[in-house]
């Protein structure tokens, strides 16, 4: 009988415990805090502007007028400018800096921000409001990117990603490789690349190709060798970790012929020199795949016509197929069970197949569900939006093949891994800019000129830069 008793007293206690819990705890997934009657505001900060700009607001007044006025949310989208002033504006936001916003209940991010306001406020992990089902439905490489080093949870959701292709002048480079006997394969690697751009100065006296973005360059080109260019380290730090032998691979694939004017980059994106036949071809966000130029200015009386090519992002030949993911994501601030529920509510609508293509190819970006990621789908939508870009069409088939073959990468962002971006966006390209303009304004001759670049493009050369690269990371890391 005493037994008894004892059981049940404890029974008694735990469901006065179970009560307790359940009446202070945040509310089930399945209980639905909104009320249409009463709409939550959902605050939402983003950097878009332009067409850009226009699409987002027509699919967030979509929303709105449809499945928000149903369920009893009002998405308040705010441009905050460019992705910099956006950064700027939920940095003040968070530090509570005289004169900031509140913050919002969304803001599109990278992760270097989203790891910065995590460390400061606690961002919401938004595994919460997504089941496993649903997440099972997007790119799995799409949702690692919202991983952070320290914290496994998912903290950005991606909306819209996009990677690099080659982009070349189709009508100059059929002409070339057709005087020449050169096949396109010769494009899919980094030494053909490099080999092809050296024969078209040759033939021409112009550079060949142009890289966009240094760091992207340098980062990817790691991977490809199986050497990650960070090691990262349970607590968020990170430690530079390219090798001698891959930075050597990266500095012939670029220093030497950069030096040697086989590449170049006049403008401040490889389109603009595309546009003015500096080049005929670059390696380039697929976002940007609009701003491919239809028709080359050589001068005023000098107007040409040309086709896009577009085909997969270079590797080595020893190297592995891999290609950068890039675009910003959103993050969900840490606020009432109210916000957080509807704010979810709209990234589930929003990301789905229907509305993220419509945005995504407005954009120039890729849709981020799996089912969403098929170049029928896609060219089908660029058709039913009177989409007529014929770079945009070329970049989807590129692409689809691409996200078949490659690995999508991102590096972890870290402490200092803004600086870091900044510094390998720079090191090689300063380098190679101050030594042409020395070269250019030296007034020597041909043979003298070469002799320069030999010793330039030395062994020694390429140690000094290696050891001022690995210093001057590791000072902008433990710094």
């Amino acid at each position: 009988m005493k037994i008894y008793k004892s059981v049940l007293s404890i029974f008694c206690i735990l469901t006065i415990l179970f009560s307790f819990t359940s009446c202070s705890s945040k509310p089930t997934e399945k209980e639905n805090p909104l009320d249409p009657q009463k709409p939550v505001t959902v605050v939402l900060w983003h950097y878009y502007n332009g067409n850009i700009k226009e699409k987002f607001d027509e699919i967030v007044s979509e929303f709105n007028e449809t499945v928000g006025m149903e369920k009893g949310i009002v998405v308040d989208a705010q441009s905050q400018g460019d992705v910099d002033q956006l950064a700027t504006s939920v940095q003040n936001s968070v530090n509570q800096a005289i004169g900031s916003s509140p913050m919002p209940d969304l803001f599109a991010a990278y992760p270097d921000t989203a790891l910065t306001v995590h460390k400061i406020k606690g961002l919401v992990n938004l595994e919460q409001y997504f089941t496993q089902e649903e997440l099972n439905e997007y790119r799995t490489e799409f949702l690692e990117e919202g991983n952070f080093l320290f914290d496994e949870g998912l903290y950005i959701m991606p909306i819209a990603k996009s990677t690099e292709n080659l982009f070349i002048n189709k009508t100059s480079w059929e002409k070339f490789a057709s005087e020449n006997s050169i096949d396109e394969k010769k494009l899919q690697t980094w030494e053909g690349l490099t080999e092809v751009a050296a024969l078209y100065y040759e033939k021409t006296g112009k550079s060949f190709f142009g890289i966009d973005s240094n760091a992207n360059y340098m980062i990817q080109a790691a991977m490809q060798l199986e050497n990650e260019i960070y090691k990262y380290n349970e607590d968020g730090s990170a430690e530079f970790n390219l090798s001698k032998d891959s930075a050597y691979k990266i500095w012939q694939n670029y220093y030497v012929p950069y030096i040697n004017k086989h590449f170049a980059k006049t403008g401040r994106f490889s389109s603009d020199d595309a546009k003015t036949g500096t080049v005929i071809a670059y390696v380039g966000s697929t976002a940007g795949a609009s701003y491919f130029p239809t028709e080359v200015t050589f001068s005023q009386d000098n107007i040409v016509q040309i086709e896009p090519l577009t085909i997969a992002y270079p590797h080595f030949e020893s190297g592995n197929p891999v290609a950068i993911q890039q675009g910003a994501g959103i993050c969900m601030t840490k606020s009432d069970y109210a916000h957080e529920y509807a704010s979810a509510e709209f990234l589930k609508w929003f990301t789905d197949t229907k509305q993220n293509v419509k945005f995504a190819i407005t954009t120039g970006y890729f849709p981020v569900k799996n089912e969403a990621l098929s170049e029928e789908i896609l060219l089908a939508a660029l058709e039913e939006n009177n989409i007529n870009s014929e770079s945009i069409k070329s970049t989807i088939k590129t692409t689809s093949k691409m996200l078949e073959t490659y690995e999508l990468y991102s590096n972890k962002p870290f402490d200092k891994s803004y600086e870091m971006r900044r510094f390998l966006e720079t090191s090689l390209f300063d380098k190679v800019t101050t030594d042409l303009e020395a070269l250019d304004s030296s007034n020597m001759e041909m043979d003298e000129r070469a002799k320069a670049i030999e010793e330039l493009t030395s062994m020694p050369s390429f140690e000094k830069w290696y050891e001022d690269l690995v210093n001057n990371a590791n000072k902008i890391l433990k710094g």
